[in-house]
């Protein structure tokens, strides 16, 4: 059950690839928004950071695959120019390990809506420990502080936990991912 198949590995990598492209993107757009919202109105846009992980390991439900996911999709990010520079591959190590707690706390049977969003909600919780020990949010006021997390916190659930679901299901309903653990479970409950 654990062995991955080789398709897996492919998909997996394209998505991660393509998660890694919108995440450059999207830290682009960071800086024009961030002056527009402030530096702590604009985490609403951290969910997007995260959603490789809840994506790929709701398609291929195995160990590991939301801590890969993330990683590839933050090393592309750094790869392609990220302004972020390091810090855009280490956070998404934090990130990586925070999502793939959420299914490991389950024992990888549970890729519900809830999970998923778990899913953006524990990668919002490795995000900030990896942003108080190294960028300074420890350093910020109380309320500072607060309003940053608790904006990461939706925003990792519904941006990237339920965004991912809602992509995946689409997907599923097209009948793209036949050949992959979710479609294989939606085949099964239609019988």
């Amino acid at each position: 059950m654990n062995s991955w198949k080789m398709k897996e590995i492919i998909v997996m990598m394209m998505l991660a690839v393509a998660c890694g492209v919108l995440y450059l993107g999207w830290s682009t757009l960071w800086l024009p928004i961030s002056a527009i919202f402030g530096p702590v109105g604009s985490n609403w846009m951290f969910g997007i950071w995260v959603i490789a992980s809840p994506l790929v390991a709701y398609i291929i439900q195995k160990p590991g695959a939301a801590l890969i996911a993330e990683v590839v999709a933050a090393a592309v990010e750094l790869f392609t120019g990220s302004h972020f520079g390091l810090s855009a591959l280490l956070i998404g190590f934090a990130q990586g390990i925070g999502a793939e707690i959420a299914f490991a706390v389950f024992g990888y049977r549970k890729f519900n809506t809830f999970t998923l969003m778990l899913s953006g909600v524990f990668a919002a919780v490795g995000s900030m420990v990896y942003s108080l020990i190294v960028n300074g949010f420890a350093y910020y006021t109380t309320t500072t502080l607060l309003l940053t997390f608790s904006l990461q916190l939706v925003s990792g659930a519904l941006l990237g936990g339920l965004l991912a679901k809602i992509i995946v299901d689409a997907l599923v309903k097209a009948g793209t991912l036949n050949g992959y653990a979710i479609g294989r479970q939606r085949k099964q409950r239609a019988v």
